[in-house]
Protein backbone atom coordinates (compact mmCIF):
# COMPACT_ATOMS: atom_id res chain seq x y z
CA UNK A 1 0.00 0.00 0.00
CA UNK A 2 1.30 3.46 -0.75
CA UNK A 3 1.49 6.11 2.17
CA UNK A 4 -0.06 9.29 0.40
CA UNK A 5 -0.42 10.87 3.51
CA UNK A 6 0.99 14.46 3.92
CA UNK A 7 2.51 15.19 6.54
CA UNK A 8 1.61 19.05 7.48
CA UNK A 9 1.25 21.36 10.91
CA UNK A 10 -1.31 22.99 9.77
CA UNK A 11 -3.74 22.26 12.54
CA UNK A 12 -1.49 23.15 14.98
CA UNK A 13 -0.63 26.72 13.95
CA UNK A 14 -4.43 27.10 13.48
CA UNK A 15 -5.39 26.06 16.63
CA UNK A 16 -2.41 28.18 18.14
CA UNK A 17 -3.73 31.35 16.48
CA UNK A 18 -6.45 30.48 17.32
CA UNK A 19 -8.75 30.11 14.14
CA UNK A 20 -11.84 28.20 13.12
CA UNK A 21 -11.37 25.46 10.33
CA UNK A 22 -14.07 27.89 8.40
CA UNK A 23 -12.15 30.80 9.45
CA UNK A 24 -8.38 29.76 7.71
CA UNK A 25 -10.54 28.95 4.85
CA UNK A 26 -11.85 32.92 4.72
CA UNK A 27 -8.54 33.92 5.26
CA UNK A 28 -6.48 31.37 2.32
CA UNK A 29 -9.62 31.73 -0.27
CA UNK A 30 -10.68 28.26 -0.41
CA UNK A 31 -13.45 26.15 1.10
CA UNK A 32 -13.72 24.59 4.84
CA UNK A 33 -13.26 21.35 2.75
CA UNK A 34 -10.23 22.44 1.47
CA UNK A 35 -8.25 22.79 5.41
CA UNK A 36 -10.40 19.56 6.68
CA UNK A 37 -8.67 17.31 3.78
CA UNK A 38 -5.35 19.05 4.02
CA UNK A 39 -5.56 18.48 8.21
CA UNK A 40 -6.35 15.04 7.66
CA UNK A 41 -2.96 15.17 5.38
CA UNK A 42 -4.93 14.17 2.04
CA UNK A 43 -3.26 15.36 -1.41
CA UNK A 44 -4.17 18.79 -1.89
CA UNK A 45 -2.99 21.45 -4.98
CA UNK A 46 0.04 22.92 -3.90
CA UNK A 47 -1.02 26.68 -4.89
CA UNK A 48 -3.72 25.99 -1.71
CA UNK A 49 -1.06 25.13 0.79
CA UNK A 50 0.70 27.95 -0.37
CA UNK A 51 -2.60 29.88 0.17
CA UNK A 52 -2.74 28.40 3.52
CA UNK A 53 1.10 29.11 4.69
CA UNK A 54 0.17 33.10 3.72
CA UNK A 55 -2.57 32.90 6.08
CA UNK A 56 -1.30 31.38 8.73
CA UNK A 57 1.86 33.83 7.89
CA UNK A 58 4.17 31.37 8.00
CA UNK A 59 7.17 30.08 5.16
CA UNK A 60 5.85 27.16 3.48
CA UNK A 61 8.48 24.99 4.47
CA UNK A 62 7.81 25.45 7.81
CA UNK A 63 3.92 24.22 7.55
CA UNK A 64 4.65 21.70 5.30
CA UNK A 65 7.68 19.28 5.66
Amino acid sequence: MVDNIKKNRVKKFRETIPLSVAELARKAGLTPQTIAKMEKGLSTRKNSELKVAKALQKPYEEVFS
